[in-house]
């Protein structure tokens, strides 16, 4: 089992990936690997029982990565409508 450092380590490497992915969203796969990374952070974070930091990080992750999903969710459907209609 690795040790509280190496968790903490291995938590972080995730969150910093996850915010770096949902700034660059890369038409919407960098806003589903920031929610993915929030996901498996979040996991190890209540494993943890409260040894572990992140939980801002992870809201991080959940708020901008899902923001930028709904946006290009929105956008695609915008483009299915207007293909639909014209």
């Amino acid at each position: 089992m690795p040790s509280h450092n190496q968790l903490q380590h291995q938590v972080n490497s995730m969150l910093r990936r996850g915010i770096l992915f949902s700034i660059f969203w890369l038409m919407g796969i960098g806003s589903l690997i920031s929610i993915i990374q929030g996901i498996k952070a979040l996991r190890i974070i209540r494993e943890s029982n409260g040894e572990i930091k992140g939980m801002g990080k992870v809201l991080w992750c959940f708020i901008v990565g899902g923001s930028g999903l709904l946006f290009w969710g929105f956008v695609i459907l915008l483009v299915i409508i207007k293909s639909a209609s014209a």
